[in-house]
């Protein structure tokens, strides 16, 4: 009885989402973390792929991509890339 309640906890805990999005604010924007467990696994403070020091407009467009970059670890890709393209998808404007 013991084994099957050990399994049982494994088994809900291993379906349990690892990863969650927190947003921010910043000088420049908006920007998002993803916590693994609850601990700093991604710190975005900009929009990934374009240079300088610019942050998401405004906290929902951080969330979207946040949770796009959840979405790719989930599906086991090493470190998650977002093209242009996938950023104006989801309706991120590209400066």
């Amino acid at each position: 009885m013991a084994g099957l309640a050990i399994l049982t906890g494994y088994l809900f805990y291993s379906w349990q989402p690892h990863y969650k999005v927190q947003v921010f604010n910043t000088s420049s924007g908006w920007g998002y973390d993803i916590l693994d467990n609850g601990k700093p696994f991604i710190h975005q403070p900009t929009i990934p792929g374009v240079p300088g020091v610019v942050g998401f407009t405004n906290s929902e467009q951080a969330q979207r991509v946040g949770e796009r970059v959840v979405e790719k670890l989930q599906e086991e890709q090493a470190m998650p890339t977002l093209t242009h393209d996938e950023l104006r998808q989801l309706g991120v404007t590209i400066p």
